[in-house]
């Protein structure tokens, strides 16, 4: 910054400053940015705030500016405005912000199942379940229900292990294929 460009009163600096000399602005910023942070500070009362505050009216301002708007002499003025504005704007926005650290109360709750639901849902099931050949579903009652192993189970069947297992899991594949079947047949309306 020039020492000449000091000199001029907020007028011409703004004039400059429309022009493109970000020196201009500079020399307005070190001019006002004491009256605009006690001024924050009132507003605010927080420091972090407050600079907060002080920048984006700066930024507001400066962008006004370089559009061809803003002030045209009475540059403090024309900041303070910006400031308060931006301070109740905030506050504003803040009062419609709910701050917690209890987020008990946007926990999604689960209801009551529905009794009607649940029924088609076991209706369903049963129904895939006893289309299923005898073999499939004794493998699937023994290790589902029963909680056996395919080891287990293995010479009941004449399989190995490895075998009682693989049927195991075609036949849980075929189950939840055919109760997806049965549950869009059970809620077509009749």
């Amino acid at each position: 910054m020039d020492t000449g460009t000091e000199l001029l009163d907020d007028a011409a600096l703004l004039a400059a400053t429309r022009a493109g000399d970000a020196d201009a602005f500079a020399v307005l910023y070190l001019r006002h940015v004491d009256a605009a942070r006690r001024l924050a500070a009132r507003l605010a009362g927080d420091t972090g705030a407050a600079e907060d505050l002080v920048s984006e009216a700066f930024a507001r301002v400066l962008a006004a500016v370089q559009r061809g708007g803003g002030p045209a002499a009475s540059f403090r003025a024309y900041l303070n405005t910006a400031l308060r504005n931006g301070f109740y704007t905030d506050r504003r926005r803040d009062r419609r912000l709910e701050f917690t650290d209890d987020l008990s109360a946007y926990e999604v709750v689960t209801g009551v199942p529905d009794p009607a639901v649940l029924e088609l849902e076991r209706r369903s099931a049963a129904r895939a379940f006893a289309r299923l050949p005898e073999r499939w579903r004794m493998v699937l009652w023994h290790t589902a229900v029963e909680g056996e192993t395919p080891a287990q189970l293995a010479p009941r069947l004449g399989l190995s292990p490895g075998g009682v297992a693989a049927l195991a899991f075609r036949a849980r594949a075929r189950l939840r294929q055919m109760y997806h079947q049965e549950h869009a047949v059970g809620t077509l309306p009749r």
